[in-house]
Formats: C-alpha cells, structure tokens, sequence
C-alpha cells in the first residue's frame, strides 16, 4: 500500500515513486541506522521508511539527483524532519547541473543526523532505527 502525499510530497509523481521504489531496493537497509549499527529494513512495501532528499525540495534540494537521496527508516526520517523545521542539516552543499542543490559529502550528512538520532535516544527517545 502506498502512502498518499502530504503538503508539498502532493507534486511527487509516478515518476518519482519509481525512483523511490528503484532507490530503496539498491539501499534496502536505513542509511542513519547503519552508522549507529542497527540493520533496519526499509525495503518497498509496507511504510517501514522512504526516500528522502537531504536538501528538502522546498529548499531547492534536487528532487531526482542521486546524491541527494537518503534511505530512511520512520524514525530516523522522523528525526530529521523535526530537527531540519528550522535549518537544513549543516553541511557545504554545491549547485548539480539543472541548478539545484545537493549536500557536497553525503556522509556529512549522515553523520549529522546520527548524532540527533544519538541525542534523542538519550533524552528517552526510541534510540533510532524504530527499535526500543
């Protein structure tokens, strides 16, 4: 079962849900869990994580760059969207070639969203990856 679209995920197409479905199967496990060194499952199917663009399409992030993509688990992503409600995560990002941005090193990135997924574990949170 699909999930339906929220807020500005309403102008996500068919093409981009392939690309998602595409992205998950080549990255089937949570990119932020792995870090932390938890095996979350995020693979098409069930809404047991998604896609998600590490510079929000609303920041002008590249909606389809390949170096913008992050696989997710629910909690992990979870985590990431409150913590980016005022600022994207800080690291250097560059402009592709259609003039939209993409974080400079993904890694970067993860590691950022590690250690809030660290932080919210140790102030009584789930400690990341779904699991408790």
């Amino acid at each position: 079962m699909q999930r339906t679209p929220s807020g500005e995920q309403g102008s996500y197409n068919n093409a981009w849900h392939k690309m998602s479905k595409s992205y998950r199967r080549a990255n089937p496990l949570c990119e932020c869990c792995i870090v932390l060194g938890i095996m979350t499952d995020i693979t098409p199917g069930d809404y047991k994580g998604c896609v998600d663009h590490m510079i929000p399409i609303t920041r002008n992030g590249s909606m389809y760059n390949l170096n913008n993509l992050l696989a997710l688990c629910k909690s992990c992503h979870d985590t990431k969207s409150v913590n980016e409600k005022g600022n994207i995560a800080p690291v250097n990002i560059h402009m592709d070639v259609d003039g939209k941005y993409i974080p400079a090193d993904k890694a970067q990135v993860i590691a950022w969203l590690a250690d809030k997924v660290r932080k919210r574990a140790e102030v009584g949170g789930d400690g990341g990856g779904g699991k408790t």
